[in-house]
């Protein structure tokens, strides 16, 4: 084997053997009022922004009423929220039974709304994700 390839598996085996997984921050299980779809736009932070980076999106608003449980395991956990944002995309952060629910409601229902603020490992990079485990009316 050649000495740059031998080095270069050498670099890339530790992060391709290295435990992928989730850490969970904190837990929130909520009742919540169902507010309408907001547009957040494009914040121009890359140079692919603002037509080809996919940063613009609309977001189904929930502000919170009550919460029934919460905790926080991880240092970075998020604290009780009063408004929650759910991405209307595909994607990790809903299932699409949650994301046909969540078009399908009007301003002003009520709902039980649960998260998972969560950090994620995986494929040599690590980031933060807020996961809805549970929408219903």
């Amino acid at each position: 084997m050649r000495p740059i390839l031998a080095l270069a598996l050498a670099l890339v085996s530790p992060l391709a053997s290295a435990a992928d997984g989730v850490e969970v921050l904190s837990s929130h299980r909520t009742k919540a009022v169902y507010e309408g779809v907001r547009h957040l736009p494009c914040r121009h932070r890359t140079s692919l922004c603002p037509d080809r980076c996919g940063h613009a999106r609309d977001v189904a608003v929930f502000r919170v009423t009550e919460y029934l449980a919460y905790e926080k395991p991880g240092q970075y956990g998020d604290a009780k929220a009063t408004e929650f944002l759910l991405a209307l995309r595909a994607g990790d952060e809903a299932s699409p039974e949650v994301l046909a629910l969540a078009r399908s409601l009007a301003k002003g229902d009520a709902v039980r709304l649960d998260w998972l603020h969560e950090y994620v490992t995986g494929a040599g990079s690590s980031s933060p994700r807020r996961r809805v485990t549970l929408l219903a009316r």
